[in-house]
């Protein structure tokens, strides 16, 4: 046996107060169980008052979108907007081509091959469109083919979309390879 426990006196507390102490514990912890859950509740309450708020935004989106005035005036510069879209009657692919050798000569990027893979029909709305697809391999550093996809998206095409651009590095320069889409008015 540890020799100071023999000589350790505790006091005896009256029944009383041990039952008062006993109490208090039971409120502290009771006190304690319902502080914790309140917080529970309150961070579900938070929850859930962002989760109405985003159904509210996004209700308030879609009367404002079915609303007849609305609609018509997103039509109507939609409709303007496409007739600002100059769209040729046949595909200008000899433009095409210029405009890639132009675009490389200006920005030192070295052509690689240029494939048609299919000329295709889109049907968009009432209007009816060939497609011309072509997949362009490049090869230059980093900045050459930021400047050279740039000036082929800006080169006067409005029908022209760029799609699939892929670059790696290879060695001590840069190649890569984007699908054209050209659009002609069938």
């Amino acid at each position: 046996m540890i020799p100071y426990l023999e000589t350790l006196q505790v006091p005896k507390l009256p029944r009383t107060t041990l039952q008062i102490l006993g109490l208090v514990a039971v409120v502290f912890l009771g006190s304690a169980y319902l502080i914790w859950m309140n917080v529970e509740d309150a961070g579900a309450k938070l929850t859930v008052d962002k989760q109405l708020q985003s159904i509210n935004r996004t209700l308030q989106q879609a009367t404002q979108a079915t609303n007849p005035d609305t609609a018509k005036a997103d039509l109507a510069a939609a409709e303007a907007q496409l007739k600002d879209v100059s769209i040729p009657g046949e595909p200008p692919s000899v433009e095409l081509v210029a405009l890639l050798v132009k675009a490389s000569k200006e920005t030192g990027v070295e052509l690689g091959n240029l494939q048609v893979t299919s000329v295709e029909q889109e049907k968009v709305g009432n209007s009816s469109y060939n497609v011309m697809k072509q997949r362009l391999q490049f090869r230059g550093n980093p900045s050459q083919l930021a400047q050279f996809m740039n000036r082929v998206e800006n080169g006067g095409f409005k029908s022209l979309i760029a799609n699939n651009l892929s670059v790696a590095p290879k060695g001590n320069t840069w190649e890569g390879r984007v699908d054209l889409y050209l659009y002609s008015l069938r």
